[in-house]
């Protein structure tokens, strides 16, 4: 897996520099620091309750920083709304498929392109998104709340890709879904990366997104503990045992995170 090169190495496209986030007076983000560079996979993994969720909802805007940064570019983002960093090229796709239920599949995708402004450049997003992703083309009219799980999930990468994103973030992408439907969604994400983006995933198949990451992170309780490339996250003994739910051995226990604490 390549990351693009500038002149002076790989482009810094986001950069997380000792945040402090919470929820009122509960801080959950005790400096907590990540980087995602240009055409970069970036995995954050962790155990229930470390703060992965939440550094995503911090960068998006959805909680403001009390301290700390939060760079796209270089440019200063952290105190910007949700809809201004989807100008700057961020989009968002949290946990539990976030489509609307009650629009129709197309309507879905037309919400994804608000941000394009002109009716024009929607239509044709819209026409190329679905020559994309054939499942949808056939349900177009269909509500997206009848669709399966991995039909939604296709939906919400489907909508953020309407956005023309430099960076995805995804929170607990594989949640509830049958491993064939997982490897398909995981394919869809490494076609994204290879056109460009940058994705930022939180996810709880730990194993499974550490190998296609070219770089991960180690949360726990709201700090930075590990930092590596995915594969040498995936081979390193204390995030095996910890974070793979590996023992000794013994058969391999994949960790219960379905993301219901923060």
């Amino acid at each position: 897996m390549n990351v693009p090169q500038g002149e002076n190495g790989p482009v810094l496209l986001l950069e997380v520099e000792e945040v402090f986030a919470g929820y009122g007076k509960i801080e959950v983000l005790h400096g907590t620091s990540i980087r995602v560079r240009e055409g970069e996979i970036v995995c954050i993994i962790g155990p229930n309750g470390s703060g992965k969720s939440t550094l995503l909802k911090t960068i998006v805007g959805l909680l403001k920083p009390t301290r700390g940064s939060v760079r796209l570019s270089g440019k200063e983002v952290g105190r910007l709304d949700p809809q201004e960093k989807v100008r700057l090229g961020m989009a968002y796709i949290p946990q539990g498929r976030n489509v609307f239920p009650s629009l129709t599949v197309l309507e879905n995708l037309q919400m994804g392109g608000v941000s394009l402004g002109d009716a024009g450049a929607v239509r044709r997003a819209v026409e190329e998104v679905l020559e994309e992703y054939p499942v949808l083309k056939g349900r177009v009219r269909a509500q997206a709340g009848n669709l399966s799980g991995g039909e939604k999930q296709i939906l919400a990468l489907a909508r953020a890709v309407m956005t023309r994103p430099r960076l995805i973030l995804l929170d607990e992408p594989s949640i509830g879904l049958a491993p064939r439907i997982i490897e398909e969604i995981y394919n869809r994400l490494q076609e994204i990366n290879r056109r460009g983006v940058s994705l930022a995933i939180v996810e709880q198949n730990a194993r499974k997104a550490l190998a296609v990451a070219h770089r991960g992170y180690v949360l726990d309780l709201g700090v930075t503990r590990l930092e590596d490339t995915g594969a040498h996250l995936l081979d390193n003994e204390e995030v095996r045992m910890l974070y793979l739910g590996e023992k000794g051995n013994g058969p391999e226990q994949e960790p219960q995170d379905p993301g219901s604490r923060r």
